[in-house]
């Protein structure tokens, strides 16, 4: 898990830090690590043409701390203050106009030539906390950033402009609420036990009706593809499809509260929604069977749609006997069914809302996916999605992950921390996958491939 900090967080450590070693020596720092990433981007200093774009704040003092590194190193530097028009001709511009700290649109000089850019901390103009550009932004080809990641260094188009980014920790000491989860975490995952049984994962599924069949094959593909050694499926599909190591049964005529006891009785988590159609009768079957289960549930597509709006949701949850998390999966416009508007350009608070307003833990599905617990404890983000899982029934897939992964009982941390690291897995197999024609019937087997080590990993 990689570190991801807010101002407030970012502020914080810096003034503990000023007040251990001081501004002039932290400066410092910032600039040798600023200097190091010049000539990690160019390859070399000796030489080397450097304009450095400088800022009034601390920012500019970063830069104006690097060009004394990079002098150091044989570069030929130049500072330029912000309001200049055009940059000259060099081989690489530093932008330390502006930082976290900037609250006014930013205009860029115009770049004589195709320098490459580094930007100190963030792109100026971006917002830190959003990705929002206010203003325009210098296209960084390398972000040097301070402390820790940023949440608008993770977020579009925030994402777009940082190009490489480097963390340069600075011996700050921070602590932070929200964690970056890489392909590293998905690497280290534990075994699973070596004293398992087929029950000891299992997951129940009630997903799929007419015209909808691909659903429930989709979601129990992915779950026993991440070791679930038992899927039930409880549905009213009557084509499928189905993975013929899943357990198939009809959705009883009556309750379906009566699968907690019979069908599902074994199983570690349920993934409720999927495909099963609108109609207002199966909401009642729906607060049934979560009112009747133990287990940690994954609430998805219409699911969310039926037991919505949010304050209904939440009712029906606080009634819920079983202390098991629940886990809501939606996409934007199921955010807003359920939230009554959009997500607006700070996701992390978005999904942290909807967490809060329901009582369950809430991943906000995007290019950078955004879990939040209902508590307000750890949030995590999964940057970089590839687009290839913008297709139908994507969705499904990662329903049929999260339902595994929460059925294993034992992965250390939260349901927010296991259903983060389920969508990092979900990515990772999709990049496995073509970059255009990818299906998600194709993901399975890349989600088993993943998890056999078949994979580079790192960020």
């Amino acid at each position: 898990m990689e570190a991801v900090a807010v101002a407030a967080e970012l502020r914080s450590a810096d003034e503990a830090a000023i007040a251990a070693i001081g501004l002039e020596a932290l400066v410092g720092k910032a600039g040798y690590a600023l200097a190091m990433g010049v000539r990690r981007a160019a390859g070399r200093c000796a030489g080397l043409r450097v304009v450095v774009l400088a800022g009034p704040g601390l920012n500019g003092a970063d830069g104006r701390a690097a060009a004394k590194v990079l002098r150091r190193f044989g570069a030929t530097v130049s500072v330029v203050d912000v309001g200049i028009s055009v940059l000259p001709a060099c081989d690489v511009v530093v932008d330390a106009a502006f930082g976290t700290g900037c609250s006014r649109p930013f205009e860029p000089p115009q770049l004589t030539g195709t320098p490459l850019v580094v930007a100190a901390d963030l792109p100026s103009g971006l917002d830190a906390t959003t990705g929002v550009v206010q203003g325009r932004a210098l296209k960084a080809d390398r972000t040097v950033t301070f402390g820790a990641l940023k949440p608008g260094l993770l977020f579009q188009p925030g994402r777009a402009l940082a190009g490489i980014i480097e963390v340069a920790a600075l011996d700050l000491v921070l602590t932070t609420a929200v964690e970056q989860v890489t392909n590293d975490d998905i690497a280290t995952l534990p075994p699973l036990s070596e004293e398992r049984h087929k029950w000891t994962v299992a997951v129940g599924v009630v997903a799929g009706s007419s015209g909808m069949y691909g659903a429930p094959s989709l979601v129990a593909a992915a779950a026993l593809r991440t070791g679930a050694g038992m899927v039930c499926v409880a549905t009213s599909a009557t084509e499928l499809s189905l993975s013929r190591e899943a357990v198939l049964s009809p959705l009883p005529a009556g309750a379906w509260s009566v699968l907690a006891e019979t069908t599902f009785a074994r199983c570690g988590a349920l993934v409720l929604g999927p495909g099963i159609g609108r109609a207002q009768d199966l909401r009642a079957q729906l607060e049934g069977l979560l009112h009747a289960s133990d287990q940690a549930v994954v609430l998805d597509a219409d699911a969310l749609h039926l037991l919505g709006p949010v304050n209904d949701l939440a009712s029906i949850l606080s009634r819920r006997s079983s202390t098991a998390p629940v886990v809501l999966l939606p996409h934007d416009g199921e955010y807003a069914a359920l939230f009554g508007s959009a997500p607006r350009s700070d996701r992390m608070q978005a999904a942290r809302a909807l967490a809060e307003a329901s009582g369950a833990t809430v991943l906000l599905k995007g290019p950078t996916t955004v879990v939040a617990p209902p508590d307000g404890s750890k949030a995590y983000v999964v940057s970089g999605n590839p687009s290839n899982l913008a297709t139908a029934g994507s969705g499904d897939v990662l329903a049929g992950i999260c339902g595994a992964m929460l059925a294993r009982g034992d992965l250390p941390g939260s349901a927010a921390r296991t259903v983060a690291l389920a969508s990092r897995l979900h990515a990772m197999a999709a990049a496995l996958g073509p970059r255009q024609g990818l299906v998600s019937s194709d993901l399975p087997a890349f989600v088993a491939e993943v998890l056999g080590g078949g994979v580079n990993h790192g960020r």
